[in-house]
């Protein structure tokens, strides 16, 4: 009788190791998961960005200005300061 005790618990704590150990595969499977999806977004912004950095790199200061700022909400007046200064 005692013996039979000794097996049961023991398959009982076998199968809450193996349980346990799943779950855990499963968390980090998921977390491995989410850390790819972040990895790909942040690939895409640092291409948009690269590209974007290629479209600006030979404007001028004041042309930087008013294309960048523009979307700020910062009038192309506010960029005049900017004029001629690559011709000093």
């Amino acid at each position: 009788m005692q013996g039979r005790l000794q097996i049961i618990m023991a398959v009982l704590a076998v199968g809450f190791v193996a349980l346990t150990g799943a779950v855990q595969l499963g968390k980090y499977k998921e977390r491995q998961r989410g850390a790819i999806k972040q990895m790909q977004s942040d690939i895409r912004a640092e291409r948009e960005r690269v590209k974007d950095d290629a479209k600006t790199r030979y404007l001028s200061d004041y042309d930087f200005c008013v294309q960048s700022l523009r979307r700020r909400g910062v009038q192309p007046t506010d960029c005049e300061q900017l004029r001629g200064l690559a011709e000093e």
